[in-house]
């Protein structure tokens, strides 16, 4: 091996070691079958391998595709106070005008204003005296109902097990959703049109909850269903020598262990289960405690999830007037050995809401106040209606020292312990990070009730077997060409044409572990900007090839004409490649969902094929050419 040449074959093994680690999990993806997935889920690790895949778009793996639109005339109009008939003859006009694409609501609805002479201070004064003031006001809530139904959307689809979804803003007051795989277009339109469920649940006492968890224990032990649960796991213990073994048993979790009190308030020590308090206490083994909540390792959710859903189990929540709820997201916490794992909470509420999010009328974020014990730190403030106010005090004055359960679309956001009686139908909540904290929780807690009307405007529905037909075509059309393009080269170029189908191999796996590491969806105008990098990755070759054969044609010698074509031919390549590159990255500014795809695949591609065609060939031609006897070139 040439000294020389070494850092370059270290730089190729590295990248290609990458490679192949991005791929892999793809690999194993798609070899899975659907025994092995349900296997998988039920340990934990589907999740974190699916992750890790090319994920397909819509267009290949079927679903639905909607366009909703906040109706913002009626948000107006419900924000309006002493509405007449010019106010109405106004609106119906801004309405008539709402057609006409990329119109924009609050230009049109100045202009309509004043051309019907409307006083909007007459309407709107809480909101300004000056025309610009007022729509600038409105604008603001324009943005924040769209924020609001987002949440909405966000914790409904999440709720409906849609695998990587796609909600985004499209313009000023449209949301495009993308569920694919989805199989119930019907249960899917319900799901978006209707209105989020704001609930608020008292948490049981830790008597109460233990009592239940022994119970629960009792019935599922011997279990025969429950052992492939945590086979896994118990492998991993058992296979541990007795000077491995921890001298206390500090990762096993008690039932008691989950409610009592603990010093150590953040104690996240207990292990995911153990062989023995599995076969005894089978449920309690899947959880840990953790600052005084129940707490399920990520891996161990779809496990509990399963437990919980048994039908004799059911009966037991029941008959106790309890539900178990799931925090919205995972704390990530550090164990004894330095291991980040992500924790969600389980709490044990009772079986019915005191109130629902409709008494709320106002959550707004702010700073505490300098009276409060919560001065100067971000808080949530929260406003009820006059039966909100009356049910509120009536809830807090019955449980003073116990925690209340916010509840959105059955996913606990929050527990906060009661103080103290309420009377005005107002209350603070604390312990946020940052604003920023606060200011999500805000709109989650407003998320009660949507806005405005939200319209479905534009439906595609995708099948499956449409899916499956165009990656069988796509998957086609790129072996077809590929396998066009290596034979015209192997027979034009003979050895050389070789080593350029080498590098045009590599480019196309690099490509794909790209868009593996970048969790990028892979989609139909992907597939095509794949193919279009097979044609102009071999492009570069080709003209390094024509600019060595005239080299050669000089009378210069095989590594002379070497080093002569790829000097001449760089400037051209990159010159040709940059431009593509500024068109793919403009299109991918400017562009939304395909148009996105195709770009983020033709950049990359265009950005390995110059590597794959001006470093890798070149490595390769210049190990040849340092060799004894190296005389004469194949091209």
């Amino acid at each position: 091996m040439n000294k020389k040449l070494t850092p370059r074959y270290i730089i190729i093994a590295l990248i290609l070691a990458w490679a192949i680690y991005a791929l892999w999990p793809s690999v194993q993806y798609q070899m899975l079958s659907e025994d092995k997935i349900e296997e998988m889920k039920e340990k934990g690790t589907f999740n974190s391998l699916e992750s890790k895949v090319i994920k397909q778009g819509l267009d290949l793996k079927g679903g639905m595709y909607i366009v909703l639109e906040v109706d913002l005339p009626t948000l107006v109009t419900n924000l309006a106070i002493n509405k007449d008939g010019k106010f109405n003859r106004t609106l119906d006009d801004v309405k008539s005008q709402m057609d006409i694409p990329e119109a924009d609501f609050f230009d049109i609805f100045t202009i309509a204003s004043s051309k019907h002479e409307l006083r909007l201070a007459r309407y709107y004064h809480e909101y300004g005296s000056s025309v610009n003031e007022i729509v600038a006001g409105l604008s603001e809530e324009a943005d924040d109902a769209i924020n609001r139904v987002l949440e909405i959307l966000r914790n409904r689809v999440d709720q409906f097990g849609v695998s990587e979804p796609t909600i985004q803003k499209q313009g000023s007051h449209r949301i495009v959703v993308e569920l694919a795989g989805i199989q119930d277009p019907e249960r899917a339109r319900a799901l978006l049109q209707s209105t989020a469920l704001l609930e608020f649940y008292i948490v049981k006492n830790a008597e109460l909850t233990n009592e239940l968890l022994i119970r629960i224990d009792k019935i599922l032990k011997g279990n025969t269903e429950l052992e492939d649960i945590t086979e896994d796991e118990t492998k991993s213990t058992d296979s541990k020598t007795e000077e491995d073994m921890p001298v206390s048993d500090d990762k096993t979790v008690s039932v008691s262990e989950l409610f009592g009190e603990s010093d150590t308030e953040d104690d996240t020590s207990s292990a995911i289960v153990d062989q023995r308090l599995f076969e005894e206490r089978p449920f309690s083994s899947l959880l840990r405690t953790y600052a005084g909540n129940i707490g399920v390792p990520e891996k161990n959710v779809y496990a509990v999830k399963k437990i919980l859903d048994m039908p004799e189990i059911k009966t037991k929540l029941t008959s106790g007037n309890g539900i178990f709820l799931f925090s919205d997201e995972a704390e990530s916490l550090t164990d004894v050995d330095g291991r980040e794992e992500k924790i969600f909470s389980l709490y044990h509420l009772e079986k019915d809401p005191e109130i629902t999010g409709g008494v709320i009328e106002e959550a707004k974020e702010r700073l505490g106040s300098q009276v409060g014990g919560a001065s100067g730190q971000p808080v949530v403030l929260l406003s009820m209606n006059s039966d909100g106010a009356k049910q509120w005090a009536r809830v807090t004055g019955a449980n003073v020292g116990r925690r209340v359960a916010i509840v959105l679309d059955k996913k606990v956001h929050m527990a906060p312990n009661i103080r103290e009686k309420i009377t005005r139908g107002g209350t603070q909540i604390e312990g946020f990070e940052n604003m920023n904290e606060a200011k999500d929780i805000a709109i989650v807690l407003r998320a009660g009730a949507l806005p405005a009307p939200v319209n479905i405007i534009e439906e595609r529905i995708v099948g499956p077997s449409l899916g499956a037909d165009s990656i069988r075509r796509g998957t086609l059309s790129v072996l077809v060409g590929l396998g066009l393009v290596l034979i015209f080269m192997l027979v034009y170029y003979k050895a050389s044409g070789t080593i350029a189908d080498f590098a045009l191999i590599w480019n196309i796996l690099l490509v794909l572990a790209v868009l593996a590491s970048l969790q990028a969806t892979l989609t139909l105008p992907g597939i095509a900007a794949l193919i279009l990098t097979v044609g102009m990755s071999i492009d570069a070759n080709v003209i390094i090839f024509e600019r060595i054969r005239e080299e050669l044609r000089k009378g210069k010698t095989a590594k002379a004409a070497i080093d002569g074509g790829y000097n001449r031919a760089l400037t051209t390549i990159i010159d040709a490649n940059i431009t593509t590159v500024i068109a793919a990255l403009v299109l991918y500014q400017f562009g939304t969902g395909p148009i996105r795809g195709f770009a983020t695949v033709l950049f990359w591609g265009i950005i390995i094929s110059m590597f794959t065609a001006i470093f890798v060939t070149r490595t390769i031609f210049n190990s040849f050419a340092k060799r004894k006897g190296f005389q004469r070139l194949s091209i």
